[in-house]
């Protein structure tokens, strides 16, 4: 629904695709890795479009199916009592994060036709993984960290009708630094 000088409302979902998730584990770098399957990110979010540029506040949910672990060289401990080497293990569970988030987008293109846009957000995020080895340790990570969270966003939409767009949109989202704590206490 946006136009110049005007406030509008976007709902928006798809595919999302999640680089590995890299832990350290009792202060060792990279000793736990976890990918995960094609999730998906849906949102919705207010604006107001001032000419070339727009402001908006967004709310936006995002999750992933984990796929498998990798455990490093140091191995790894699990329930029944004894380490388990490094490797690829298959394992379950979901990594989401719920958003809060500001943007800011440069409109490139008129109103009434095929327009681009580039820009970028910041806000706060939780993000919470739940996942254990398959057979050996379930849910042995179950915790969640609210921080800093960060995106860059680009895309193109073209109106469908004098109030309403569609469009494709991409979006390199970001929360660091994400503090868990397993069920053994060893913080990740």
């Amino acid at each position: 629904l946006a136009r110049d000088n005007s406030f509008y409302v976007q709902v928006e979902g798809g595919p999302m695709l999640v680089e590995d998730i890299d832990f350290a584990v009792n202060g060792i770098e990279d000793e736990i890795s976890i990918d995960t399957e094609v999730g998906s990110d849906f949102g919705g979010l207010v604006g107001y479009d001032f000419g070339p540029v727009r402001l908006e506040a967004e709310a936006s949910y995002r999750w992933a199916d984990i796929d498998e672990v990798f455990v490093g060289t140091q191995g790894f401990p699990v329930t029944t009592g004894y380490l388990l080497p490094g490797g690829f293990y298959p394992a379950s569970g979901e990594a989401s994060s719920l958003s809060f988030m500001a943007n800011l987008l440069l409109d490139f293109g008129p109103d009434d036709g095929v327009q681009g846009f580039v820009g970028g957000g910041a806000g706060v995020a939780r993000t919470k993984v739940e996942t254990g080895l398959s057979l050996s340790q379930p849910n042995g990570l179950d915790d969640s960290d609210t921080g800093f969270a960060w995106q860059i966003l680009a895309g193109v939409r073209a109106p469908v009708t004098d109030n309403i767009d569609v469009g494709i949109k991409y979006r390199f989202f970001n929360h660091d630094n994400i503090d868990l704590v397993d069920r053994f206490g060893d913080p990740y």
